[in-house]
């Protein structure tokens, strides 16, 4: 082949096989943002920290070093990235910033209940609400019947003992986006223990909260659930378990980045290649996927969209979908854009038990 020839075929499978083995890992690995207000530091509005080690105490106020210590405690995020809210700064100046960046959760544990407002909304229109375009979730205390898969409202109210100090419930917000932004796809947090936790104040557990209980010694997460309380054809039942929204978002980020990198711009918008790109993710990327994010026992799979495909040809003007057979619509040319339609069934943790015993 010619240099700069576009190329006729696409060769994708290693990327796919490589990114869905490493699902599991890649998942434990999130990137969390934490938006809060410190005195101390004025050098940097956005602060990268990796490891405890990239913690220079010095240069932040005591309360801001335990809470990002806070979210380091029961499992680990990738990176965080703080952004340090000044003081007269509004929060949705700082929501503007954030628009652009790659982020898995957030958190704003020093943000009054009119901040938390607005970046409650600010999370909805992102991350979208019949469609995941920005792949980010937000653990609020302060949001009440937010009715979305990305956000999380921690019930308990009162004050979190934790074995770094007390803190307020917004402010353990934050070691709730931590652990869910460093917990592996493989394991739910229902049931999970907090493990920097001494005590809480058991509340009765509500639909769309979620809630910890204290247990013999240890504080539990009761149901990993997000807001969600109204279903529909987009937004199943099974969507209100937080484990299945990551599962649902690493798929999204997946095939979105795979196709930006490795396929836009290069390739012919043709039917063969739409078969192949829909080949791969189903035999390669799905097949991978399982038993851990999808459900082995389903048939996953992508393929062109009919429909979609029907109405790009009354558009056009020249035919008539009804007057063509079901292959001359699949192969009609769309231009440049691509019309793909999936079914999926996202795999989840075993929580409720019935057992029946007969003598």
């Amino acid at each position: 082949m010619g240099v700069g020839q576009i190329k006729p075929t696409p060769e994708i499978s290693v990327i796919f096989k490589t990114l869905a083995t490493t699902a599991i890992q890649r998942s434990a690995l999130g990137i969390l943002y934490i938006v809060m207000k410190d005195s101390k530091q004025t050098e940097k509005t956005f602060v990268t920290i990796n490891t405890i080690a990239d913690i220079d105490e010095k240069k932040w106020d005591e309360k801001s070093v335990k809470l990002i210590k806070l979210a380091m405690q029961t499992y680990s995020p990738k990176k965080i990235v703080v952004r340090v809210q000044g003081s007269s700064e509004q929060m949705t100046d700082v929501l503007k910033e954030l628009n652009q960046r790659k982020m898995n959760w957030l958190a704003c544990p020093t943000a009054s209940s009119e901040e938390d407002g607005n970046v409650v909304t600010w999370v909805k229109q992102v991350f979208g609400t019949t469609a995941i375009n920005k792949t980010v979730k937000y653990v609020s205390s302060h949001a009440t019947n937010s009715d979305h898969v990305a956000i999380v409202e921690l019930a308990n109210k009162e004050t979190f003992k934790s074995k770094l100090g007390d803190f307020t419930a917004q402010e353990y917000t934050v070691a709730i986006a931590g652990m869910l932004a460093g917990l592996p796809l493989n394991r739910s947090a229902d049931n999970l223990v907090m493990s920097d936790l001494i005590s809480v104040t058991d509340i009765e557990p509500a639909l769309g909260k979620l809630s910890l209980y204290n247990d013999d010694g240890k504080v539990r997460i009761n149901m990993a659930v997000n807001s969600k309380t109204k279903f529909d054809s987009t937004w199943k039942s099974d969507t209100r378990f937080i484990k299945v929204v990551e599962g649902m978002c690493i798929v999204v980020d997946d095939i979105r980045d795979t196709f930006k990198n490795y396929w836009q711009g290069i390739y012919i918008n043709n039917y063969d290649n739409k078969m192949n790109f829909c080949s791969n993710v189903n035999k390669v990327y799905f097949k991978e996927l399982q038993p851990n994010v999808l459900d082995a026992d389903f048939d996953n799979k992508i393929e062109i969209d009919l429909e979609a495909q029907k109405k790009a040809i009354v558009l056009d003007g020249r035919y008539d979908p009804d007057e063509m057979t079901e292959l001359e619509i699949l192969k009609f040319n769309t231009g440049v854009d691509v019309y793909l339609t999936g079914n999926v069934m996202f795999a989840n943790t075993m929580v409720n038990l019935s057992l029946e015993i007969t003598m």
